[in-house]
């Protein structure tokens, strides 16, 4: 991969991981920011768009917007509150909605390219 495909692959994730990153920053609820950035995945990734735009929106803005290190977190402090039923209801939940809202997003955005 030549230095100014990088330079522009680089610019274009920026461009989209800003907004994201002040998104989750504003709504500040891991659980919801993280389904909004699952079903925008499903939304974005399944439209025929340009990989450009793939990477400025599935890359940059979702890659932002969803946070694995603040639901890990979350996660580890259910744990050292000893609070192991809610530990395991929030592990399985998020991951089964954050498919869900994969699918919905996906769904979605094929029924918007018919």
């Amino acid at each position: 991969m030549s230095k100014d495909i990088k330079n522009n692959a680089f610019f274009l994730i920026s461009l989209g991981a800003i907004p994201g990153a002040l998104f989750r920053w504003q709504i500040d609820e891991i659980f919801i920011v993280n389904l909004i950035g699952c079903f925008l995945l499903g939304f974005f990734n399944s439209l025929d768009i340009l990989k450009k735009y793939k990477l400025t929106f599935c890359v940059g803005l979702c890659g932002s917007m969803t946070t694995f290190s603040g639901w890990s977190s979350h996660l580890y402090n259910l744990l050292n509150q000893r609070l192991y039923k809610l530990f395991l209801f929030n592990s399985i939940s998020i991951v089964i909605m954050g498919v869900l809202a994969i699918a919905l997003g996906h769904i979605f955005a094929k029924k918007l390219n018919a």
